[in-house]
C-alpha cells in the first residue's frame, strides 16, 4: 500500500473530499478505482466516483454512494492509500535475460523482450540463428525459477519451428 495523503476537508455540496500530499501527488487515480482510508486503524475500501487534480499537491475526490458533506464529514484527517502495484512494463522488463526451454521439444533460448499485446503476452526468444515468439500464458508455463532466470515451458508442437 502506498499513502497518497490525508484528508483535509470537505469540499462543495456533494460528498467530495480534498486530499493533500506534503511531498506531491504522483497516484493517477481513475474512476471506478479503489482507495483506502484508514479509519481507526483499518483500510476501509472506497471505490472513486469522481477525482479532479486541483494542485500537484491536492486532489479532490468523491467517492461512489457518499453524495453529501455531511456523509464524508467524519474522514477529515484520514490517510488516503492505495494498492502499490508494480508497473507492468517493469515486471516485463525483469523476464529479460531468462533462459526459456521447450519441455517437449527441447528448444531452448533467452528472452530477448517482451511484448504485452491485449490479451495476450508474448516473449521474443533469441535461439541461435533466429528469434521466435512464444505466447507467455499460464497454461503453457511449467515453472519459473527466478534464482536460475529459467523458464520451463509446454509449448504447443510446431511452435519453436514455426519459422523454419
Amino acid at each position: 500500500m502506498r499513502t497518497i495523503g490525508r484528508i483535509t476537508k470537505t469540499s462543495g455540496f456533494d460528498g467530495a473530499v480534498v486530499v493533500r500530499s506534503e511531498g506531491g501527488i504522483t497516484a493517477g487515480l481513475k474512476q471506478g478505482e479503489p482507495v483506502f482510508v484508514i479509519i481507526d486503524g483499518i483500510p476501509v475500501p472506497f471505490f472513486i466516483r469522481e477525482v479532479i487534480t486541483a494542485s500537484p499537491d491536492t486532489l479532490v475526490i468523491s467517492f461512489d454512494d457518499y453524495l453529501s458533506a455531511e456523509s464524508v464529514a467524519s474522514l477529515r484527517g484520514c490517510e488516503l492509500i492505495t494498492p502499490d502495484e508494480p508497473e507492468e512494463n517493469d515486471e516485463l522488463a525483469a523476464l529479460e535475460g531468462y533462459s526459456l526451454r521447450d519441455s517437449n521439444s527441447g528448444f531452448s533460448g533467452t528472452i530477448v523482450s517482451v511484448i504485452s499485446n491485449p490479451g495476450q503476452m508474448l516473449a521474443v526468444v533469441s535461439a541461435p540463428g533466429r528469434e521466435i515468439f512464444v505466447p507467455l500464458h499460464p497454461d503453457l508455463i511449467i515453472s519459473v525459477d527466478r534464482k536460475s532466470k529459467v523458464i520451463v515451458m509446454s509449448m504447443p508442437e510446431g511452435l519453436a519451428s514455426l519459422n523454419d
